[in-house]
């Protein structure tokens, strides 16, 4: 007579280790689709100026040189004005005295602005969760080129030639420009002392320019 054909052993009964184990996974479930479709907890808010400024999607938003948000997205109105749309995740919600100015982190690259909000009391009220910001809180920095497009071309080229004239002195000089340089700001600093003592007794300072 063959030997019984062995069971193959069943999963067994569940334990309150397992349990927690598979609650453990679909409370983890839960909360990547929470963050995944809620798109972030940030506070959002639009910001309408004159122009975008070279702002793009992704640069920072910032109090006082901290980041605390980011652009979301730059849009026109009706009215042909830059709406940018930012979301904070700090210093939420906003009141109202506060405003915004388009700046440049440095004087090279195009992609290198931010927006730099002066925070408004919190005594005042607060703006909501998608309030906006008008033309009368914002402030969009005028560029150089956009200066020298005012100008007339034989104003453009008088200018182009001051340059170039201040440059001249300068030429195979480099060494001599760094040691002017080096000694410009105590002559300023001893030159203001100066003026400070003279002012200190302004009626001798008069008598002694009249005569």
């Amino acid at each position: 007579m063959p030997p019984p054909t062995p069971t193959e052993p069943g999963p067994g009964p569940l334990t309150v280790g397992r349990l927690a184990a598979v609650g453990a996974l679909l409370v983890a479930a839960v909360v990547v689709a929470v963050v995944l479709l809620s798109g972030g907890g940030g506070t959002k808010y639009d910001m309408v100026f004159q122009n975008a400024g070279q702002l793009v999607k992704g640069d920072q938003v910032q109090v006082g040189g901290r980041p605390i948000g980011t652009v979301k997205d730059i849009a026109l109105t009706d009215h042909n004005l830059a709406r940018v749309r930012v979301e904070l995740n700090e210093f939420a919600p906003l009141h109202q005295g506060t405003t915004a100015v388009i700046r440049e982190t440095s004087l090279s690259g195009i992609a290198n602005r931010y927006i730099s909000l002066t925070l408004g009391p919190n005594s005042a009220p607060s703006i909501k969760d998608g309030g906006t910001l008008t033309t009368t809180q914002t402030t969009t920095p005028v560029d150089l080129d956009q200066l020298f497009d005012t100008l007339d071309p034989r104003t453009r080229a008088g200018l182009q030639q001051v340059i170039q004239g201040s440059a001249q002195p300068y030429q195979g000089r480099g060494r001599q420009a760094n040691q002017t340089a080096r000694y410009f700001n105590p002559t300023l600093r001893t030159t203001d002392q100066l003026a400070n003592e003279l002012d200190l007794d302004r009626r001798a300072l008069t008598t002694f320019a009249a005569h």
